[in-house]
């Protein structure tokens, strides 16, 4: 019997891993560059995980981002961010650097035409672990200077 908690704890551990509060790296491409551009510190989005999780933990979430750093999640203050499962966007540049550097079986990635920031984030690292597969969808980016 699978543990029902296996894919939760992997994903906790891959926001453990990963750090946090940095400036998306210029070797991400344009995508990354465009973002970095505008500056943007203050900003609102919903994100939807698609993993092998609880349902509350897959529902999509309004995240709100001052000074970039995550704020609210479903309009709950997070008073230690850096506990935090949840991104922000730059943090999500950082994701995709550091899940690249696993070499996935299956990566598909696609951005925001306007703003540049991934709007969709889907990696497999490898085809002999079940369930470890996660997606991550980011839609009603609002922006605030």
């Amino acid at each position: 019997m699978k543990n029902p908690f296996l894919p939760l704890l992997f994903v906790l551990f891959l926001s453990a891993t990963c750090t946090k509060n940095e400036e998306p790296s210029s070797d991400l491409g344009a995508e990354a560059e465009k973002w970095a551009s505008y500056g943007f510190k203050n900003y609102d989005f919903t994100l939807q995980i698609t993993c092998f999780c609880k349902d509350e933990f897959t529902r999509p979430k309004p995240i709100e981002v001052r000074e970039n750093t995550i704020v609210s999640v479903s309009g709950v203050p997070i008073e230690n961010p850096s506990d935090s499962p949840y991104r922000t966007i730059d943090e999500f540049f950082i994701f995709i650097k550091e899940q690249r550097k696993q070499n996935p079986v299956v990566e598909d990635i696609k951005y925001d035409d306007q703003y540049g920031f991934p709007s969709y984030i889907y990696f497999d690292i490898s085809e002999m672990i079940a369930d470890e597969e996660i997606g991550y969808t980011l839609t009603d980016f609002v922006p605030y200077k």
